[in-house]
């Protein structure tokens, strides 16, 4: 007896079988799909850190050529701001002191907040204690703070102040500086800001500014400010100390200065240190 064999099968193991390679076949479309978008996020990612260090690498040497192009400026003469005595002496600010006025020393950082919180609060009264006789006011310019920021920013800016003085404008580019400190300290003043203060201080002779700052003129002026702040026993900034004629100095406390009333303060210790008139 002959046997044949059956063909077919049983058709619900078919469509399983057939299944199965449809998942097989859909979650290798989807492996793909995916390494696909992993590849594309690699690709932007190397082109996202490739366009970042291009631009850096701009920046860097954008630096370097424009500290290049200061280097090559000739270094000038070296200059004392006709406000000052002398190297060491800070500035004295314009005003003919009456017979016994004190004197007033105010010690600033121009990257100091609390400076330019004092010189917005109590600015004017200084000038003013200058302008009308009371007091000899003698400005000094320190630099610390560029070391503690990792700039240069406070150096650059006192000798633009010293350049201002050269031109008679001393007290209004302060004014100026303090007014546009940047909120974020440590981030410094730019080259054409600090061109920018001379402008709106009203220095008269704004190439011959530009040339003493670009030359450094005042180089060695601000350095030897600097030189004189352990002598003159100042520990930070705002420092403000009122001499009587012939007398000791005291220091008025930062708690007043940049309390509620700094003109106040500022006014009863010139007062204090001011002798008596006589009848």
């Amino acid at each position: 007896m002959s046997s044949k064999k059956r063909t077919g099968g049983n058709p619900a193991r078919a469509g399983e079988v057939e299944d199965a390679r449809e998942a097989r076949r859909a979650k290798a479309a989807a492996l793909r799909q995916r390494e696909l978008a992993r590849e594309r996020s690699r690709r932007v990612l190397l082109v996202s850190i490739a366009v970042v260090v291009v631009l850096a690498l701009a920046a860097v040497v954008f630096v370097v050529i424009d500290r290049s192009r200061q280097d090559d400026v000739p270094l000038a003469a070296q200059a004392v701001p006709p406000s000052a005595s002398g190297n060491g002496a800070g500035l004295v600010l314009a005003g003919t002191p009456a017979a016994g006025a004190p004197t007033v020393d105010v010690w600033l950082d121009y990257q100091c907040p609390y400076c330019a919180r004092f010189e917005a609060a109590a600015g004017d009264a200084v000038v003013e204690l200058a302008s009308s006789g009371q007091a000899t006011v003698v400005v000094h310019t320190l630099t610390f703070l560029d070391g503690n920021l990792g700039n240069d920013s406070s150096q650059r800016a006192a000798e633009a102040a010293a350049a201002a003085d050269a031109q008679g404008r001393f007290a209004e580019y302060n004014q100026v500086v303090f007014a546009n400190q940047p909120e974020q300290e440590g981030t410094g003043y730019t080259d054409a800001q600090l061109r920018d203060f001379a402008e709106q201080a009203g220095v008269p002779d704004l190439e011959a500014w530009q040339a003493a700052v670009d030359g450094h003129a005042y180089r060695d002026y601000v350095t030897s400010i600097a030189d004189s702040q352990q002598e003159a026993g100042v520990q930070g900034t705002p420092t403000v100390t009122v001499t009587p004629e012939g007398g000791e100095k005291s220091e008025i406390p930062i708690e007043q200065l940049l309390g509620a009333d700094p003109v106040g303060a500022l006014q009863q210790a010139v007062a204090a240190a001011t002798p008596a008139a006589t009848p």
